[in-house]
């Protein structure tokens, strides 16, 4: 990936891909107005692009590790490497801020950073997430 713009599109094919009701545009274009309001970048090399969206029949996650680091506007102004985009149902407020702040809090931690930047295969990285998963 290239740029934050091209993330968005893949971001966005890829949800399309497994939920066909939901278009690719209107994905790119949920996750691109909200990053307009502000960087998603937490730092540390972790960004966490989300938005309410219309049509969404459940909460949606994609997670992508990026072997070179785009820009993201993070505050630290790292490059991006971990990125997990949240889409969540346009009625469901609550649910996108508690999963948020769920996600922000597990990505604080550098020891779960550090085993899923290890992982070189998905096997590796599933294996992980389930392990961090469970302690947590």
């Amino acid at each position: 990936m290239s740029s934050k713009k091209r993330l968005f599109e893949e971001i966005a094919e890829r949800i399309q891909h497994d939920y066909p009701e939901i278009t690719a545009r209107s994905t790119f274009n949920r996750l691109l107005a909200r990053e307009k309001l502000g960087s998603t970048g937490l730092g540390q090399g972790i960004a966490i692009p989300h938005a309410r969206l219309e049509g969404a029949p459940e909460i949606i996650g994609v997670f992508f590790t990026l072997s070179q680091g785009i820009e993201f506007d993070a505050p630290d102004d790292q490059n991006v490497d971990l990125v997990f985009a949240l889409l969540v149902p346009e009625n469901e407020e609550q649910e996108h801020l508690t999963t948020l702040a769920t996600l922000a809090g597990l990505f604080q931690n550098p020891n779960f950073c550090r085993d899923i930047r290890a992982a070189r295969t998905a096997e590796a990285l599933l294996k992980a997430l389930k392990t961090w998963e469970a302690n947590t």
